[in-house]
């Protein structure tokens, strides 16, 4: 929350986001029964609270509003505060009470065979801010209070859990689906770095996500790995507050930020001695949804870009390979010091993943230009590790 100039020639002035200052606590009690030597339950209930504290200024809408929609340019606008209000640390000015149950059940087919289930709902009081459109290394978190509220989850899941030749090999197969109310997203235009008033550039809507999860091992021999693929979808809805507005997309649901399709990893390793192993790990993704622009026009001698349907584009599909080394110069060491060798490329083939896309116009052409940001190439390392 602190912005500094590193010059005295900066054009950047110092400034302090204001500080905000919350209590969190909860409850919770856990059960675990065996109803019968093949079929157990485990069940509980969580009771949190969240108290938002005083601070030195919060501003004071008219309505409650802090974003408006203007009908006449159908787009949502920061609302103008109509003055502030200033409160002690002590006094609460938002309160939450949550209760979340959980249960879970196990069935035993076999020996080697199990489907369970399972029920969670989960609140959440910090909310990350995140826009995809303009990539930080910052993590910007906002708090519950009088314009954001907690985010609720439901989660349902279902699996089915299987070992082979005596643990040897396993397979797990899970599906799950769970809804999210609260989610808060941006309207366009949204400036996230250093605002004090972010309730001036959120909405609140839903999300849901749904999936299959399906991971393979094998955990035994001289050559160990699993393979583990995702295959889900992710997305949310902003509905207008009111039938005159249009809410974010046309009220329709999107894609958030972090829905990959397919998602698959490959890890596996082989020890050739017992000084000396090998390992790999291949990662596949499919790129983040994103809003591209789809056109520009003129207007009193400016170029004005217009864009498509909230996170319609994806940037292209992320992987990479990641190969190590491991040497152990004396495994059989009896002394308390031992150390090892790790010797690892991150990237091993150099992909330049795209973190984002900007747009922009070429200086010496004239003409508009996609540019991509790729922060990790090819990263090799060299670590010792020690215990004692």
């Amino acid at each position: 929350g602190e912005i500094r100039p590193t010059t005295e020639t900066s054009g950047i002035n110092s400034f302090d986001l204001i500080k905000k200052y919350a209590f969190e606590n909860a409850l919770y009690v856990d059960a675990e029964q065996q109803i019968s030597d093949n079929f157990s339950v485990s069940y509980g209930l969580r009771m949190s609270s969240f108290l938002r504290l005083g601070q030195d200024e919060l501003n004071v809408y008219e309505n409650d509003e802090a974003v408006v929609f203007n009908q006449d340019l159908q787009i949502y606008e920061k609302a103008r505060p109509i003055g502030t209000e200033s409160s002690n640390r002590s006094d609460v000015i938002e309160s939450f009470l949550n209760f979340e149950p959980r249960f879970s059940m196990s069935y035993q087919l076999n020996q080697n065979t199990a489907v369970k289930a399972s029920y969670n709902r989960m609140s959440q009081y910090l909310h990350l801010l995140s826009n995809t459109s303009s990539p930080t290394p910052l993590d910007v978190w906002a708090p519950s209070g009088n314009f954001i509220k907690p985010q609720l989850l439901d989660q349902f899941a279902i699996g089915y859990f299987k070992t082979i030749q005596n643990d040897a090999y396993s397979l797990e197969i899970e599906s799950f689906y769970k809804t999210i109310q609260n989610r808060i997203d941006y309207i366009d235009g949204a400036d996230l770095i250093a605002n004090n008033a972010i309730e001036q550039i959120v909405l609140n809507g839903r999300s849901r996500a749904y999936g299959l999860e399906i991971l393979l091992r094998k955990n035994e021999g001289a050559f160990k790995g699993w393979l583990a693929y995702t295959l889900s979808k992710s997305e949310q809805q902003t509905p207008g507050r009111t039938p005159l507005e249009t809410g974010i997309n046309n009220g329709e649901w999107y894609s958030t930020p972090w829905d990959k399709t397919h998602d698959i990893s490959l890890t596996a390793s082989y020890k050739v001695s017992e000084k000396w192993s090998f390992s790999s790990n291949f990662i596949f993704q499919t790129g983040l949804p994103v809003t591209f622009p789809n056109g520009q026009y003129v207007y009193n001698g400016l170029s004005v870009p217009s864009f498509e349907s909230r996170n319609a584009s994806r940037l292209p599909s992320y992987h990479r390979l990641d190969v190590s080394a491991i040497y152990n110069p004396k495994p059989d060491s009896t002394k308390r010091w031992k150390g090892e060798w790790v010797f690892s490329i991150y990237n091993a083939y150099n992909r330049r993943n795209a973190a984002s896309i900007d747009f922009r116009q070429n200086r010496n052409t004239g003409q508009n230009e996609a540019v991509r940001l790729a922060i990790f190439g090819i990263i090799p390392s060299v670590t010792y590790n020690f215990k004692f």
